[in-house]
C-alpha cells in the first residue's frame, strides 16, 4: 500500500498540518479570551457586590452620623439651659456631671480669642487649652458659629446655631474616634462642643455587618481565587504630600476604607487614575512575589456625610490569581493538544490510504490507456508492414492497368488506396498526441469512422505543452467524446460521400482551443439557441435525453472556459477554449 508514496503530496499534508496547528492556536487564544473574560466576569459581579454593601453601608453610615447629630444638638441645647452664659462660672466638675447625666462621653467649651479657638472648660483634662485652628472644616465652623453666620465647609450637618462634623479621630486622644457638635447662639462666652466616642461601636457594627464581612465571606467562598477586596480612598494614593499636624492615621485620612491592601504595585496610581477618567473598571495584570496577578481598579460613588477635600469616588480594587487561569490553559492546551495529535495521525493516515488507493486507480487507469495506445501501435507498425509488403504488388496492378489503357477501373482502384492512406495518416497523428488518454479516445474515435464510412481528419499541435493533472485528462476525454459522438450522430444521417468530420486541437497563448467540425443536414435557428439547454435533443429515441452538451458547458465553464456554438454553409462547429494554469 506505501510501495508508492515517492510521489506522496507532501505539500497538501504540510498544509493540512499548518491548519490543525493554527486551529491549536486559535482554540488556544480563544480559550485564553474566554477564561479571561470568565475571570473578569467573577471580578465584576464581586465588585457589584461589594457596591451593594458600600451603597448600603454608606448609607446607613450616614443615617447613624445624622442621628447623631440631631441628638448632639438636642444635648447642646440641655447643656446651655443647665450651665452659666460665662465660662468664668462654670467648673470641669460641672462638665462631667453633666456628660454623665446627658449620656455623653465628654463637653467642652470654647472661648475665642481673636482668631483661634481657646477649650477653656472641659470633662476631659486633655482637651484643655486645645486649640480648634488647626482642625480644618472645624475651625471654618467655629468661625461661621461665632460670626452668626450659617455654617457651610461643604460637609456635616447644619441646623439653626448649630453644625455637625463628620466622624473622625479626636486629635486630643487619637485612640478615639469621634463624632461633635458645635452649638453657639450668642447668649454665651463660649461654643459649647458635646462629643461621643463612636470607636467600639463602628467596630461592632462592622464586625456584624457591613462590607469587612461581605468581603470576608467573599474571600472564603473563593479560596484560591480571590486574594485581596479593598475599598480604598483614592485621595491618599495620589497625595504624597505630608498630613497637617500629624494627621496621618486619623480616621478621615485612612487609605484603606474597608479590606486589606497588601498587594500594592508600582503602576497602581496610573490604573487608578485611568478608571476614575473614564468612571469604569480598569484591569491590568502584573507580577508580585513570583505570583501573576489579575487586579481591577473600578470607581464607586457613594453619599454620605464624610468629608472629601478632592470629592473622588471610592475605589474598589479586587486582586485574583492569574495563575490558575494559566494552569487552566495549560490543561486545555494539552488535552486539546492530545487530541489534534490523534486526530491529526488518523487523517494522515486516512490521506495515505485514500492516495494509495487513487494512485492505483490512477495507474489502472493510465495502465488501459497505454495499452490501448501500444495497442494502436503495433496496429499501426502492422499495417505499415503489410502495406509494405503489398505495396509492390499495388504497384505492379496499377502499372499495368496504365499499360492496358483501363483509366476508369484504375481510378476505382487507386480511390481506396488513398482512403487507406489517409486513416493511416491520422492514425499516427494520433499516436504523436503526447497524452496517452487523449491519444487512445481519438484512436478509438477514428476507428469508429472508418466502421460509418465518415472521413475523418484530425491535426493536433503543439499538446507537448499541455500539462493536466488526471481529473483534467478525463474532463477533456469526456468533452472529446461527447462532442465527436454528437457530430457522428449529425453526419450517418447523411450519404456516404458527405460525410465529414474534422477535429482540430492546439495549445497557445497558455490556453487549449479544441474545434470540432462536421457536415449534417441545415440547423434551424430554434435548435441554434437552445442547443445548450438541459433535456433538449434533435435526437429521437428513448435513450436520448439531452445532457450531453449541457454536461459539456458546466464543465467548461467549471475551468472558466467557454464553449460556441456556430452554423457554417457546410454544417456547424463547437469552438472549445479552455484557460491553462502556468506549472513550473
Amino acid at each position: 500500500m506505501f510501495s508508492s508514496l515517492d510521489k506522496f503530496p507532501l505539500k497538501t499534508i504540510l498544509i493540512f498540518l499548518i491548519a490543525i496547528l493554527s486551529m491549536n492556536l486559535t482554540y488556544f487564544q480563544h480559550s485564553k479570551i474566554l477564561l479571561n473574560n470568565q475571570q473578569k466576569e467573577k471580578i465584576n459581579l464581586v465588585t457589584s457586590t461589594i457596591s451593594t454593601e458600600l451603597d448600603k453601608q454608606s448609607e446607613v453610615e450616614a443615617t447613624y452620623d445624622e442621628m447623631l447629630g440631631h441628638d448632639l444638638r438636642t444635648a447642646s441645647i440641655a447643656i446651655l439651659k443647665s450651665l452659666h452664659p460665662d465660662f468664668h462660672q462654670v467648673t470641669n466638675d460641672q462638665l462631667v456631671d453633666l456628660a454623665k447625666q446627658l449620656n455623653l462621653d465628654g463637653i467642652t467649651l470654647f472661648e475665642r480669642r481673636d482668631d483661634d479657638f481657646i477649650g477653656v472648660r472641659s470633662s476631659d483634662p486633655k482637651e484643655i487649652n486645645a486649640s480648634s485652628k488647626t482642625w480644618g472644616i472645624v475651625y471654618s465652623a467655629h468661625l461661621q458659629l461665632t460670626d452668626r453666620k450659617s455654617v457651610d465647609v461643604g460637609t456635616g450637618l447644619t441646623l439653626d446655631n448649630y453644625w455637625s462634623g463628620p466622624i473622625d479621630t479626636a486629635s486630643t486622644d487619637e485612640a478615639n474616634i469621634r463624632k461633635w457638635g458645635e452649638y453657639y447662639d450668642g447668649t454665651t462666652n463660649y461654643i459649647i462642643n458635646p462629643y461621643l466616642n463612636v470607636s467600639s461601636s463602628l467596630q461592632r457594627y462592622r464586625e456584624k455587618v457591613g462590607v469587612d464581612v461581605s468581603i470576608q465571606e467573599l474571600l472564603e467562598n473563593n479560596k484560591g481565587n480571590l486574594i485581596e477586596i479593598s475599598v480604598l480612598n483614592p485621595e491618599k494614593i495620589f497625595d504624597k504630600t505630608p498630613t497637617p499636624n500629624n494627621r496621618a492615621n486619623w480616621y478621615s485620612e485612612r487609605l484603606v476604607l474597608n479590606g486589606t491592601y497588601n498587594y500594592r504595585d508600582s503602576i497602581e496610581e496610573s490604573k487608578i487614575k485611568e478608571a476614575l477618567a473614564k468612571n469604569s473598571t480598569v484591569f491590568y495584570n502584573v507580577n508580585l512575589n513570583g505570583t501573576n496577578i489579575l487586579k481591577s481598579f473600578t470607581p464607586m460613588v457613594t453619599s454620605n456625610l464624610k468629608y472629601k477635600r478632592d470629592d473622588l469616588p471610592k475605589v474598589v480594587m479586587v486582586a485574583t490569581d492569574y495563575t490558575q487561569i494559566e494552569k487552566t490553559l495549560h490543561q486545555q492546551f494539552r488535552e486539546v493538544f492530545i487530541f489534534m495529535s490523534i486526530v491529526t495521525l488518523l487523517v494522515c493516515f486516512v490521506i495515505i490510504i485514500l492516495y494509495s488507493i487513487t494512485r492505483k486507480k490512477n495507474e489502472g487507469a493510465v495502465k488501459t490507456v497505454q495499452d490501448v495506445y501500444l495497442e494502436n501501435i503495433n496496429s499501426i507498425v502492422q499495417s505499415i508492414k503489410e502495406q509494405r509488403h503489398d505495396i509492390i504488388n499495388h504497384i505492379t496492378t496499377i502499372s499495368w492497368m496504365i499499360k492496358l489503357k483501363k483509366y476508369e477501373s484504375l481510378q476505382d482502384y487507386i480511390d481506396p488506396l488513398i482512403q487507406e492512406a489517409k486513416m493511416m495518416d491520422n492514425k499516427i497523428k494520433a499516436v504523436e498526441i503526447n497524452i496517452p488518454a487523449l491519444s487512445g479516445i481519438i484512436q478509438a474515435k477514428l476507428a469508429q469512422s472508418e466502421v460509418h464510412n465518415i472521413d475523418m481528419q484530425v491535426d493536433f499541435k503543439n499538446m507537448e505543452n499541455l500539462q493536466l493533472t488526471t481529473i483534467k485528462t478525463t474532463d477533456l476525454v469526456r468533452i472529446l467524446s461527447n462532442l465527436i459522438d454528437n457530430a457522428f450522430d449529425a453526419t450517418i444521417e447523411l450519404p456516404v460521400t458527405e460525410r465529414k468530420i474534422n477535429v482540430e486541437g492546439i495549445v497557445q497563448a497558455n490556453q487549449l482551443t479544441i474545434q470540432v467540425q462536421n457536415s449534417c443536414n441545415p440547423v434551424s435557428s430554434d435548435i441554434h439557441a437552445r442547443i445548450f439547454e438541459s433535456g433538449f435533443s434533435t435526437k429521437k429515441g428513448k435513450n436520448n435525453k439531452g445532457l450531453g452538451l449541457h454536461i459539456i458547458k458546466q464543465l467548461i465553464e467549471r475551468y472558466k472556459g467557454r464553449i460556441d456554438f456556430t452554423t457554417q454553409e457546410a454544417g456547424v462547429m463547437f469552438s472549445i477554449v479552455i484557460p491553462l494554469k502556468h506549472e513550473k
